[in-house]
Parts: structure tokens; sequence; C-alpha cells
């Protein structure tokens, strides 16, 4: 009430969308090589090829190699070969793969994303490769076909996809969220611009809204407590999980208020390693009875976010407190569950 019209729901300022869903990740996330591999289709080595090494260093530049060059890769199910730059692009498949707010290179592995549907237009390792995957068998894990093996396009994950192989077009998106965390909070930076995992959700901010903007409010404390009231009850090992229509609900500042020292305070949020909340805003379990001692970062973002909302340093302290306290509840009755 006191905010009044600052808070706006999070499906006002930006669309939520689910990330890529493969249906057989074996074969369409891939690890960049560190060495060159005899290829299965050409029957040697390609020593122009990219290893693992050189093909980051092209991505981190931002530029493409020359149309047709190839990278030595492997998928998760042993094969060892060639696929072209154009048809490969990082993925983020997990929060575990990043140990800050900014996605980071290093460490990503590669999905197998060709910009079309086109067999015949696709060059020649990529229509290879998915032809490798047509004779590919794969044994069913659920249903009633449990324990058969079965061709890799005919797995119910795949069948109703056409062709099988193209997972789609899709837009690249700056900011990223879980679908689960446990006792650290964070919202990402897509810096490299990678593909995301089904495990995470893309967010687009419509027309006029900042995307640097939306990212510290979706980084400061209150929405940190927006995710801990109304997300779905604690599953696993005391993993907090979001869905679509949960985070569109979810009342935020409106970042458009943001204005002036928006880009530094971006700057500091990406440098800094993920603690458990608690950590992060100086607070000791299990009473938190103490005064908050906030990280840097984390004292600066709340407190810009609190006094656009007029809560005083009270009840700005109140918000850590009472965030702290659900975080370290649910963690520890899982962890007491387990025990």
């Amino acid at each position: 009430e006191m905010a009044g019209d600052k808070l706006v729901r999070l499906k006002d300022v930006a669309e939520v969308r689910f990330g890529i869903k493969t249906g057989a990740n074996n074969f369409f996330y891939l690890e960049p090589l560190p060495h060159r591999p005899v290829c299965p289709q050409c029957g040697r080595v390609h020593e122009e090829a990219l290893t693992a090494e050189e093909e980051r260093a092209w991505r981190l530049k931002g530029a493409a190699p020359p149309e047709g060059t190839l990278v030595a890769v492997r998928n998760g199910m042993g094969w060892e070969g060639y696929l072209e730059y154009s048809v490969l692009k990082p993925v983020f498949a997990s929060p575990t793969e990043a140990s800050t707010l900014a996605v980071p290179l290093e460490g990503l592995g590669r999905v197998f994303l060709p910009p079309h549907g086109d067999m015949h237009s696709l060059p020649s390792h990529a229509r290879a490769y998915v032809e490798h995957g047509e004779k590919t068998t794969v044994e069913v894990r659920r249903g009633q076909a449990k324990g058969h093996r079965v061709a890799l396009p005919h797995l119910s994950t795949l069948a109703g996809r056409n062709p099988w192989w193209w997972l789609g077009n899709w837009e690249d998106a700056w900011i990223i969220l879980p679908m689960f965390e446990d006792a650290r909070k964070y919202t990402f930076w897509n810096a490299p611009q990678a593909a995301v995992d089904n495990a995470l959700y893309l967010v687009y901010p419509r027309d006029g809204v900042d995307a640097k903007a939306l990212f510290l409010v979706l980084n400061s404390s209150l929405f940190h407590l927006m995710k801990e009231l109304m997300a779905r009850p604690p599953e696993g090992a005391g993993a907090l999980q979001m869905k679509v229509n949960q985070y569109e609900a979810m009342p935020i500042l409106d970042p458009r208020l943001l204005k002036g020292e928006k880009d530094r305070l971006w700057e500091n949020l990406l440098s800094y390693r993920i603690p458990p909340y608690w950590e992060e805003v100086g607070l000791e379990p299990p009473d938190f009875a103490n005064k908050p001692s906030p990280m840097p970062h984390r004292a600066t973002l709340d407190g810009l976010m609190c006094e656009q909302l007029g809560l005083t340093e009270e009840e700005r302290d109140e918000i850590w407190r009472q965030t702290a306290r659900l975080i370290w509840q649910r963690v520890a009755m899982a962890a007491g569950e387990q025990a």
C-alpha cells in the first residue's frame, strides 16, 4: 500500500519463457575437445579444425571464424567427430555452472542448434551428424517400452518434433532466472548470449524497459523475499521451485524508476561470488538476531530499492532478516529430513 504504483507484476515489464528442452541431451549437448579425433565421416583428422581452446577464443572475440570452420566435439554417447561452428552454440544448463551472477563462457557445453530445419541445407558434417543420430539406438527409460531399444528419432520426447533434430529458433536473452534455488539467491546476466536449458528461464524485457535495470530489480532482496513467499513448497534437498506463472505474478519495483548509477551497480553485481544469502547480508543462523552487516553490493542495491519504496532502515533490515530466516528454515528442514 505504501509503494502504490511503484510496484508492478513481473509480467507487466517482462516476458518469462522456458528454456530449451532437447528431449535427448546426450545427442544435442556436446563438449568441445582439446584434441582432434579421426573424423567418422571423412576417415581423417581435420588439422584445420578448432580445438576447445581455439573455439573459445573465437567466441570471446565476439566474431565468427570463416564459414564452414569445423570444431572437434564429443557428445554424451561417446561419439567424437566434427561439427561446423555455425551449428553450435554455448548452452547454460545449470546455476552450478556460474559462481557469480555473470554466466561464464568458460565451462559451458555446446548445443547442436542449426539455424533452420532444412536437412538439405545443413553443412556436410552437421548433416552427417543427423544421419548418425537416425541410426543410433537408445534404451527407453520410462513408460511401457521401458528397457527396450529404439532409434533415437522414435523416442517419445523427439517423435513429435518435425524434424526431430531441430530445436527451433531461439531469441537471445540477457537475463536468466532459475527454476530451482537452494541457499544462494540469483538472477543471471547472460554475457555470452548462451542458449538456455529448460531448467532455467529466459527473461525478455518489454518495450521501454531497460535490461540492466530489470536485472538489478531481480537481484534485490525484495524479489528474493517474494520468491520465498510465492514459489512452490520445497522439493528435494530444500530447493525452492519456481514456475513461469509464479514468476510472472511476483511484485517487483518498477525498473523504469531506476536511473542514475544503474550501470555502475550492474557492473559491481557481476563480479562477486554468490554465497548463501544469510552470509551475503551478514546475518548469523539460526536466530538471525544480530545487526545485519551486508556485503557492499548488497547494501547499495537494496538501499536503492528501499529508498524508491520509501522504506526505513529498520524495514530494510527486517526484509534481510525475514528472507534469510525463510531460506534457512527450508534448507535446514531438508537437511534434518535427510539426516
